[in-house]
C-alpha cells in the first residue's frame, strides 16, 4: 500500500501501526517468577555445579599465571587480568582435597570478586545456563554425588537425569582458608 498524497509519513505509520494493533495474536508474554533461579552450570570432576550468575563477573581460560612459593596446594598462583591481580584457586582441591586432573591450560576460570579481592576458581569445564525452579531444590546428596564434604553446596537440583550441586560462593569465601590468603594479599 503506497501511501496517498493526502497523508504524510508519519500518518501512514499510525495507520500500520493501528492495524498491527488490531490484527495482533495474542503475543507471549514472559512472566518473571521469583522461584526460578538462573545460574552457569560447569563441571568439577565427575559431578555438575550451578553457580548464580551474579557471582561470576567472566569465565576465562586458564592462561599465563605465576606460581607462589610456599603457599596451600589448593592456590594455584597469581595472573593479571585487564590489570587486575587474580588469585588462581583450584575448586577441585578446595572441594575434594585432591587436585584438579589435567593441564591448567585445558581448563577454565570463573572470575568471581569479594570485595577489594579477584579471585579466578579453576573449574574443568563449562556446561552452559541453567534454571531451576529454587523450590525444588533438597538438602538430600543423591546417590551421584559420592561425597559428603559438602560445607559449600546450597542445594541439589535435578535437571533429568542428571543432578547439580548449587555452589554457594559466600560460604566458600566465608571459609577460614580465604581469611588466611586475604591476609596474606
Amino acid at each position: 500500500m503506497a501511501v496517498s498524497e493526502e497523508s504524510t509519513p508519519f500518518e501512514y505509520l499510525l495507520s500500520v501501526d493501528r492495524k498491527c494493533i488490531t490484527h495482533q495474536g495474542g503475543l507471549v508474554q514472559q512472566e518473571s517468577d521469583a522461584s526460578f533461579s538462573h545460574g552457569l552450570a560447569f563441571q568439577l570432576g565427575a559431578h555438575k555445579y550451578i553457580m548464580p550468575i551474579a557471582d561470576v563477573s567472566e569465565v576465562l581460560s586458564v592462561k599465563d599465571f605465576t606460581a607462589i612459593p610456599r603457599t596451600p596446594s589448593w592456590l594455584v598462583g597469581i595472573s593479571n587480568v585487564r590489570g587486575n591481580l587474580i588469585t588462581l584457586l583450584d575448586l577441585h582441591e578446595l572441594v575434594f582435597a585432591v587436585p584438579i586432573a589435567g593441564n591448567y591450560a585445558t581448563k577454565r576460570m570463573l572470575l568471581v570478586k569479594q570485595e577489594s579481592h579477584h579471585y579466578g576458581l579453576v573449574i574443568d569445564a563449562i556446561i552452559g545456563m541453567k534454571s531451576f525452579n529454587a523450590e525444588l531444590g533438597t538438602d538430600e546428596i543423591p546417590k551421584s554425588f559420592d561425597y559428603e564434604h559438602v560445607d559449600y553446596i546450597s542445594a541439589f537440583y535435578n535437571s533429568g537425569e542428571e543432578w547439580f550441586a548449587a555452589l554457594s560462593i559466600q560460604s566458600l569465601l566465608l571459609d577460614e582458608r580465604f581469611a588466611q590468603l586475604r591476609n596474606l594479599t
